[in-house]
């Protein structure tokens, strides 16, 4: 039947059990006498059987199949269901139309919001959840570190989450996180900050999209790993042994198995009946009794039995889900690798002294700090600044051209060459201070070798304003940069300025035309912060 998702049809059987599987579903064949008899039709013989499709999440299906295949059709209203096993929206292909299936089962609600937020249709549930299970942490035994909440763990060094775009398991730590700011258990602010490091290494994240995956990389490798209580109870003794679980004080953000109405209009009322009937079916002893033995709790969240999981726990929930929506398209935006052009004001003014140290000192140490950010698929190239610097009188001179972090030349990384020169800026501070021709060239340089792959934009710091008398003044340069900008390969300007001797109103329309942001640090001690953020800053323009 692979395939085939007609109307729910009615056929001549005889009362036996009806069971088909589709896709990814495993058979397990129990016998009847295995399970209690629901639904009050005990000896009633069905003439004919309705069949309806189920497109349930891969880590249900199973158990969706052991306990449909082993009651009687007669004890599921004379109706049968054949489980389909997919994953996410993948499940469910176009809303309503007639191949498609009748039911729906996602992992989490949060799938029904971005289905119907594309196909603009609003979904009727059977039941608000067939089963449940929080989202946990997971680590070899002995070797599980402590976590006050889902920030200190977004920001575990090597934490494997997979991919939070795609899998609703690996933005549960997002979500909870939200959820702790939603609490005031956290600072609003530090949910966003955790984000910048964990999208960075986004490109490593995929490679441990398979949750299995991820845990038996944790029982070879050691570290820490994102997965669902459910996973590793269900395969405790294969995989999964020698791992523990746990999450932090705040609570979990449980997944709940929604069952959800897919047919066409025509079709939707026995759709929902056939739901309900499946839905009464799991909430019996014979389907909480394979629930349990598949590593699911119920609908109420109970602990697993024989000490099996992280028992009683608070429940983290978002009190917006369209913020979740929101702070996930900002991590899409943060994943992307990123290419810039940062540009460095040498002029003589940043000899001056910031506290114990110059300012060019100070900038230097901060762009250390700042390049480390970065994974090795980051795009990164330095012009340093000043009246006259460069050949033929240009106020701007490329000391390392935009390149790959890792890419090798005669056995020297990129990142090798930035940080040498980087480090060789203070020999270069004099002059005054040449910006606006400079932040031209330099977002005509990014535009000119724009990778649609990446957030493409310039770097820009400096201490003072714009001294070239025969450079082209502020309103030419905000015109150009405006009229120059394409909205389909966006490069955006971020501006840093240094003390409160940087132009903070100039460098802010600087940024603004490009859909940049500005930064001020105002006293030595901000300089290092203030870098680090502006490094971060990326656009959704």
């Amino acid at each position: 039947m692979a395939g085939r998702h007609s109307a729910p049809r009615s056929k001549s059987v005889p009362p036996v059990v009806k069971y088909t599987t589709v896709g990814l579903a495993i058979a397990v064949v129990v016998g009847v006498g295995g399970f209690a008899i629901v639904g009050g039709l005990v000896g009633k013989k069905c003439e004919s059987v309705s069949d309806y499709t189920v497109a349930a999440d891969p880590s249900i299906a199973p158990v969706l199949s052991e306990v449909t295949s082993g009651t009687s059709a007669e004890d599921l209203g004379c109706r049968s269901f054949s489980i389909q096993a997919a994953s996410g929206v993948d499940a469910l292909g176009t809303p309503g139309r007639e191949d498609g299936p009748e039911l729906w089962i996602p992992d989490s609600t949060q799938w029904v919001a971005r289905a119907g937020g594309v196909s603009g249709t609003q979904f009727d549930f059977a039941t608000p959840s067939v089963a449940t299970t929080p989202i946990v942490i997971a680590a070899r035994d002995g070797e599980m570190p402590f976590f006050a909440n889902w920030v200190s763990a977004l920001q575990v060094q090597g934490l494997r989450t997979g991919d939070p775009l795609s899998s609703s398991v690996s933005s549960g730590p997002i979500v909870g996180a939200l959820a702790e700011a939603d609490t005031g258990q956290i600072p609003a602010d530090s949910v966003n900050g955790a984000l910048v490091p964990l999208a960075q290494t986004q490109a490593a994240n995929m490679l441990d999209a398979d949750a299995a995956k991820r845990l038996e990389a944790v029982v070879s490798d050691g570290g820490t790993a994102i997965a669902t209580e459910q996973h590793v109870a269900e395969n405790q003794g294969d995989q999964s042994a020698g791992l523990t679980v746990t999450a932090p004080n705040t609570g979990a953000v449980f997944l709940d198995y929604p069952m959800v109405v897919t047919a066409p209009d025509s079709r939707q009322d026995e759709a929902k009946e056939a739901g309900v009937a499946l839905a009464e079916v799991m909430r019996s002893d014979a389907g909480q009794t394979a629930l349990s033995a598949g590593g699911f709790r119920g609908p109420d969240r109970a602990p697993l039995d024989a000490g099996r999981g992280v028992g009683e726990i608070a429940v983290l929930t978002v009190t917006d889900p369209e913020a979740a929506s929101q702070l996930l398209k900002r991590y899409a935006v943060l994943a992307l690798p990123s290419r810039a052009l940062v540009v460095e004001d040498v002029s003589g003014s940043m000899s001056e002294t910031a506290g114990t140290e110059t300012r060019i000192a100070l900038t230097v140490q901060a762009s250390e700090t700042g390049a480390t950010l970065f994974p090795d698929n980051a795009q990164l190239g330095l012009w340093a600044f000043s009246i006259g610097l460069g050949e033929d009188g240009q106020d701007y001179k490329e000391l390392v051209p935009i390149r790959r972090l890792d890419e090798k030349r005669n056995g020297v990384s990129h990142r090798e060459r930035l940080t040498d020169a980087v480090r060789e800026l203070p020999t270069l501070v004099n002059g005054g201070t040449g910006l606006y021709d400079t932040t031209l060239a330099a977002f005509r340089k990014v535009k000119e070798s724009y990778d649609p792959a990446a957030i493409n934009s310039v770097i820009l710091f400096t201490d003072g304003s714009n001294e070239d008398p025969s450079s082209i003044s502020l309103d030419e340069l905000l015109d150009r940069l405006e009229k120059e900008q394409d909205p389909a390969r966006p490069v955006i300007i971020v501006t840093i300025g240094i003390t409160d001797d940087a132009d903070a109103e100039v460098l802010q329309q600087i940024s603004a035309v490009t859909g940049g942001t500005s930064h001020i640090a105002r006293t030595p001690a901000e300089i290092p912060g203030v870098f680090v953020d502006a490094m971060r800053s990326r656009a959704t323009a």
